[in-house]
């Protein structure tokens, strides 16, 4: 193999490489999510229902739950306010249990809460 026919090897090898890291890096930016994210109050009873049911069932074991305690979190009170409006949901019809899902789809309240679960992990 002659000099020219090298480097243009390493070269292209080097491109490959780096193409591959910016294809890889902005797929994982293009993702969703890697799990749902769960909102919950410490004292809320709709809440406790559902993770009590989580817990039951062994949910966590099965799909990845971020869980974000909003009444004592200001971060997380802020971050479920952007998920709420990026569902179009006003200050208003914020509350918890609150889940957002992989496609970014909010759900509210227990029931609405454990029959998603239910449908994603087959029970």
């Amino acid at each position: 193999m002659n000099k020219k026919t090298a480097t243009a090897l390493v070269v292209l090898i080097i491109v490959g490489i780096l193409a591959a890291i910016v294809w890889g890096s902005k797929s994982k930016k293009e993702k969703t999510l890697d799990g749902l994210i769960f909102y919950y109050g410490v004292f809320c009873p709709h809440c406790k229902e559902v993770e009590e049911w989580m817990e039951e069932n062994k949910i966590e074991e099965k799909v990845k739950i971020v869980k974000k305690e909003v009444y004592n979190n200001q971060g997380n009170a802020k971050e479920l306010e952007e998920a709420a409006r990026n569902c179009g949901i006003g200050e208003e019809g914020i509350g918890v249990p609150f889940l957002v899902t992989e496609e970014k789809k909010c759900l509210a309240g227990s029931t609405e809460i454990i029959n998603f679960l239910k449908e994603k992990v087959g029970l």
